[in-house]
């Protein structure tokens, strides 16, 4: 299931907005009080579901929507007049005053739109990530998600998926010091 994130400024509302989402079953992965606490949260779960107001006091919803691109399904939360200020095209937008269950069914039909867009890998592909990731942690002593990023920003900055890294990584045609410099 999707990550979710939910930042406001006010910490109360936070709180609200997390109970309300964790007692009818989601997962919070994070609450944030500024646009940066966002980016580093992303940056640690790598995709997900931010829900949001419409400014903090170092960004704005327009903002984080331009710097995460396609990271993040972002709901903004706001006055209807205060959302008409939203013009990223693709933030969706729940005006308040709103019900749980409006709220929920919101939720439901981000993680929908989150399901479609995120591109995930096949079982048969999985393994040699797998794989490549455990090398990478007992030759370095990291954790699953530091040899993951690892592996990702490797893939990333050479222009190759983390499947062809990872084959190469087990075929022996790519080093764990490559994709980890000491």
């Amino acid at each position: 299931m999707a990550k979710i994130i939910v930042a406001f400024p006010d910490r109360e509302l936070n709180r609200k907005i997390a109970e309300a989402l964790e007692t009818s079953g989601y997962e919070v992965f994070r609450t944030c009080m500024t646009g940066n606490e966002v980016m580093r949260a992303f940056n640690q779960c790598q995709d997900g579901i931010l829900v949001c107001g419409i400014r903090f006091p170092d960004r704005t919803a327009d903002a984080l929507a331009f710097d995460l691109g396609d990271q993040a399904v972002i709901l903004v939360i706001g006055k209807p007049e205060q959302l008409q200020s939203c013009e990223h095209p693709e933030i969706f937008r729940r005006p308040i005053p709103f019900t749980r269950p409006e709220l929920l069914a919101t939720i439901d039909i981000l993680l929908q739109v989150h399901s479609h867009r995120m591109p995930r890998r096949s079982k048969a592909e999985n393994e040699p990530v797998a794989q490549a990731k455990k090398q990478i942690m007992a030759a370095r002593s990291l954790s699953e998600p530091q040899a993951h990023r690892l592996l990702q920003k490797y893939a990333m900055h050479h222009g190759l998926s983390m499947v062809v890294c990872a084959s190469r990584m087990l075929d022996g045609t790519l080093s764990v010091s490559a994709v980890c410099p000491d």
